[in-house]
Parts: structure tokens; sequence; C-alpha cells
């Protein structure tokens, strides 16, 4: 349920987002010279490849931290398993440590 209504909320957001991105600039085309429409083109162009960019940057982050959090399950389980082959076979009152 709760994942339905984030999905439901996201896609609100984004089709609300993209109306006004897609209107804003037919708006103001009585409005602006031709510069201005070229400044404004420019700067909505810049913001996409920056949230596009940034989308990219939290993927890879998430991404090289999985990686570094399996990196170091595997070191730790190397060393318990070097660990419990060095205790094999020690006894102390006739029980195996390593058990």
């Amino acid at each position: 349920m709760k994942k339905i209504l984030k999905s439901i909320a996201i896609s609100i957001a984004v089709l609300v987002t993209g109306f006004g991105a897609m209107v804003l600039p037919f708006r103001l085309f009585d409005e602006l010279s031709g510069i201005q429409m070229r400044i404004l083109f420019i700067a909505e162009t810049i913001v996409y490849f920056a949230i596009i960019s940034a989308f990219f940057l939290i993927k890879e982050s998430r991404g090289e931290k999985r990686e570094k959090r399996q990196k170091m399950q595997e070191r730790h389980n190397r060393r318990t398993e070097k660990r419990l082959r060095e205790l094999d076979g020690i006894k102390i009152g006739g029980r195996d440590i390593a058990a």
C-alpha cells in the first residue's frame, strides 16, 4: 500500500513538473524577446542536465557503497574462517574451542 501511494505521488509530481516545464516557454513566448527566449532555453537545458547528472551521481554512489560493503563482508568472512582454522583442534577442558 505504501509503495502504491509513493508511486502515485511521484507520478503526480512528474506530471505537474513536466506540464510546468512545457507551458512556461509558451506562456512567456509573447512576453519575451528572441534573446531572452534563448537564454531561458539554455537555462532550462542546464537545469535538466544538472538533474540528470545528480541522479546518475546518486546511483553511482550507492553502487560504490554496496561494493565497499560487500568487500568488507568478504574480508570479515575470510578473517573469521582463518581464525576458526587456527583454533581447530585446540581443546581446553576436553572441549574444542572452535566448536
